[in-house]
């Protein structure tokens, strides 16, 4: 018997303990560790929409965007395009890289890697991987004695495709993957229990026009599959000897609208970016009862307020962030290669955490 010291990525990160009895109380405990990209019903929506909230919409998709409140669809200069809003990838016209990475409390981990380039002259392609994971997951047992050290991580990797229908429009879409290790396997001798699980491709739809060179809007539909009700499904074998029970996955299905502002105020460009965001908590094709809706928003700003320096603030639901960024021209024979490097802060107020280490380097290769 084992008591396994356990943590969960939703809305709030916090510590519990579950005490391991029989193989049934193992699935369960799985299916909530799993919690990155399934979800129970409605009681408790936002806790069974945590994991798939916390690990992918909040962690290390970008020290930009995050900096002002997580938002980027709307953006033609948001990165990894093929997370925020694969149409994004119409636009682009240079190979473009970026790189993110972030600690937050409870020893826990995030970041990003993305590359994207121009195909042609109207369309785009690139890749994303997004990683979360925990660095020091203690397995203990019964008498409190510390069995080992477990380090559970979660991955998510976009491939997108865009084409850019006209001068301001672009239509979108990437395949999604997910990867989770438990890596706690080696301490349970008498069930062959599998630390990994590879979910199936999911598909993520985007469209963006730029109206003018103040407005923006972008449509986002997240999570979509080939399968019944065309719902993202799969089911999660735990043991390799049926041991225990297998468990299901479904990732809700999302829909995000988003919005951005360009302007000057005092001669300083200033921008303003709005998101909202419905998940749909059932697996069927479209269900319009809100009991089985989860609605939350997100806003932010920025302002340069130095040539090539900017500062952002935002908030993504109750989570409160605040950024900087700085732009740098640096020549190479007769070309220019663009980069900025970016910080940002973020407070999660329902948990009380300060997450003060998050940066980021992105940038154009001509």
């Amino acid at each position: 018997m084992n008591l396994l010291n356990v943590t969960l990525s939703g809305q709030g990160p916090r510590r519990i303990q579950a005490r391991l009895l029989k193989p049934a109380v193992l699935a369960a405990l799985l299916l909530a560790l799993l919690a990155s990209s399934a979800f129970a019903g409605v009681v408790e929506k936002k806790a069974s929409l945590g994991g798939f909230d916390g690990f992918v919409e909040r962690m290390g998709a970008g020290t930009r965007e995050l900096g002002r409140g997580n938002t980027g669809s709307a953006d033609t200069a948001s990165m990894p395009a093929a997370y925020w809003n694969p149409a994004i990838l119409g636009f682009r016209g240079n190979l473009g890289y970026t790189l993110n990475g972030e600690k937050r409390d409870l020893d826990r981990a995030g970041g990003a890697v993305g590359i994207e380039s121009p195909v042609g002259k109207r369309m785009g392609v690139g890749f994303a991987m997004l990683y979360r994971g925990d660095l020091d997951f203690k397995v203990i047992d019964d008498d409190d004695q510390t069995l080992g050290t477990a380090t559970p991580f979660f991955s998510m990797m976009y491939l997108g495709f865009s084409y850019r229908a006209t001068r301001r429009d672009a239509f979108g879409l990437s395949l999604s993957m997910s990867y989770d290790n438990m890596d706690i396997a080696e301490y349970y001798d008498n069930v062959d229990l599998n630390d990994g699980y590879t979910s199936p491709v999911s598909l993520n739809l985007g469209w963006l026009r730029q109206w003018n060179e103040k407005w923006s809007t972008s449509v986002v539909i997240r999570n979509l599959s080939f399968s019944k009700n065309l719902s993202s499904r799969w089911t999660k074998t735990v043991s390799g000897d049926n041991s225990v029970s297998s468990t299901e996955g479904v990732r809700p299905k999302v829909l995000q609208i988003g919005a951005g502002y360009r302007s000057k105020v005092m001669g300083k460009p200033v921008y303003a970016w709005m998101e909202a965001l419905d998940y749909q908590l059932a697996d069927t094709l479209l269900v319009f009862d809100t009991h089985w809706h989860l609605w939350t928003a997100r806003m932010g700003f920025e302002c340069e307020i130095i040539p090539d320096g900017a500062v952002r603030v935002g908030m993504d639901d109750l989570n409160y962030m605040v950024g900087l960024g700085y732009k740098f021209k640096i020549p190479i024979g007769k070309k220019k290669y663009l980069f900025d490097v970016n910080y940002a802060l973020t407070y999660e107020s329902e948990a009380g955490l300060w997450n003060p280490l998050s940066f980021g380097l992105r940038g154009y290769i001509p």
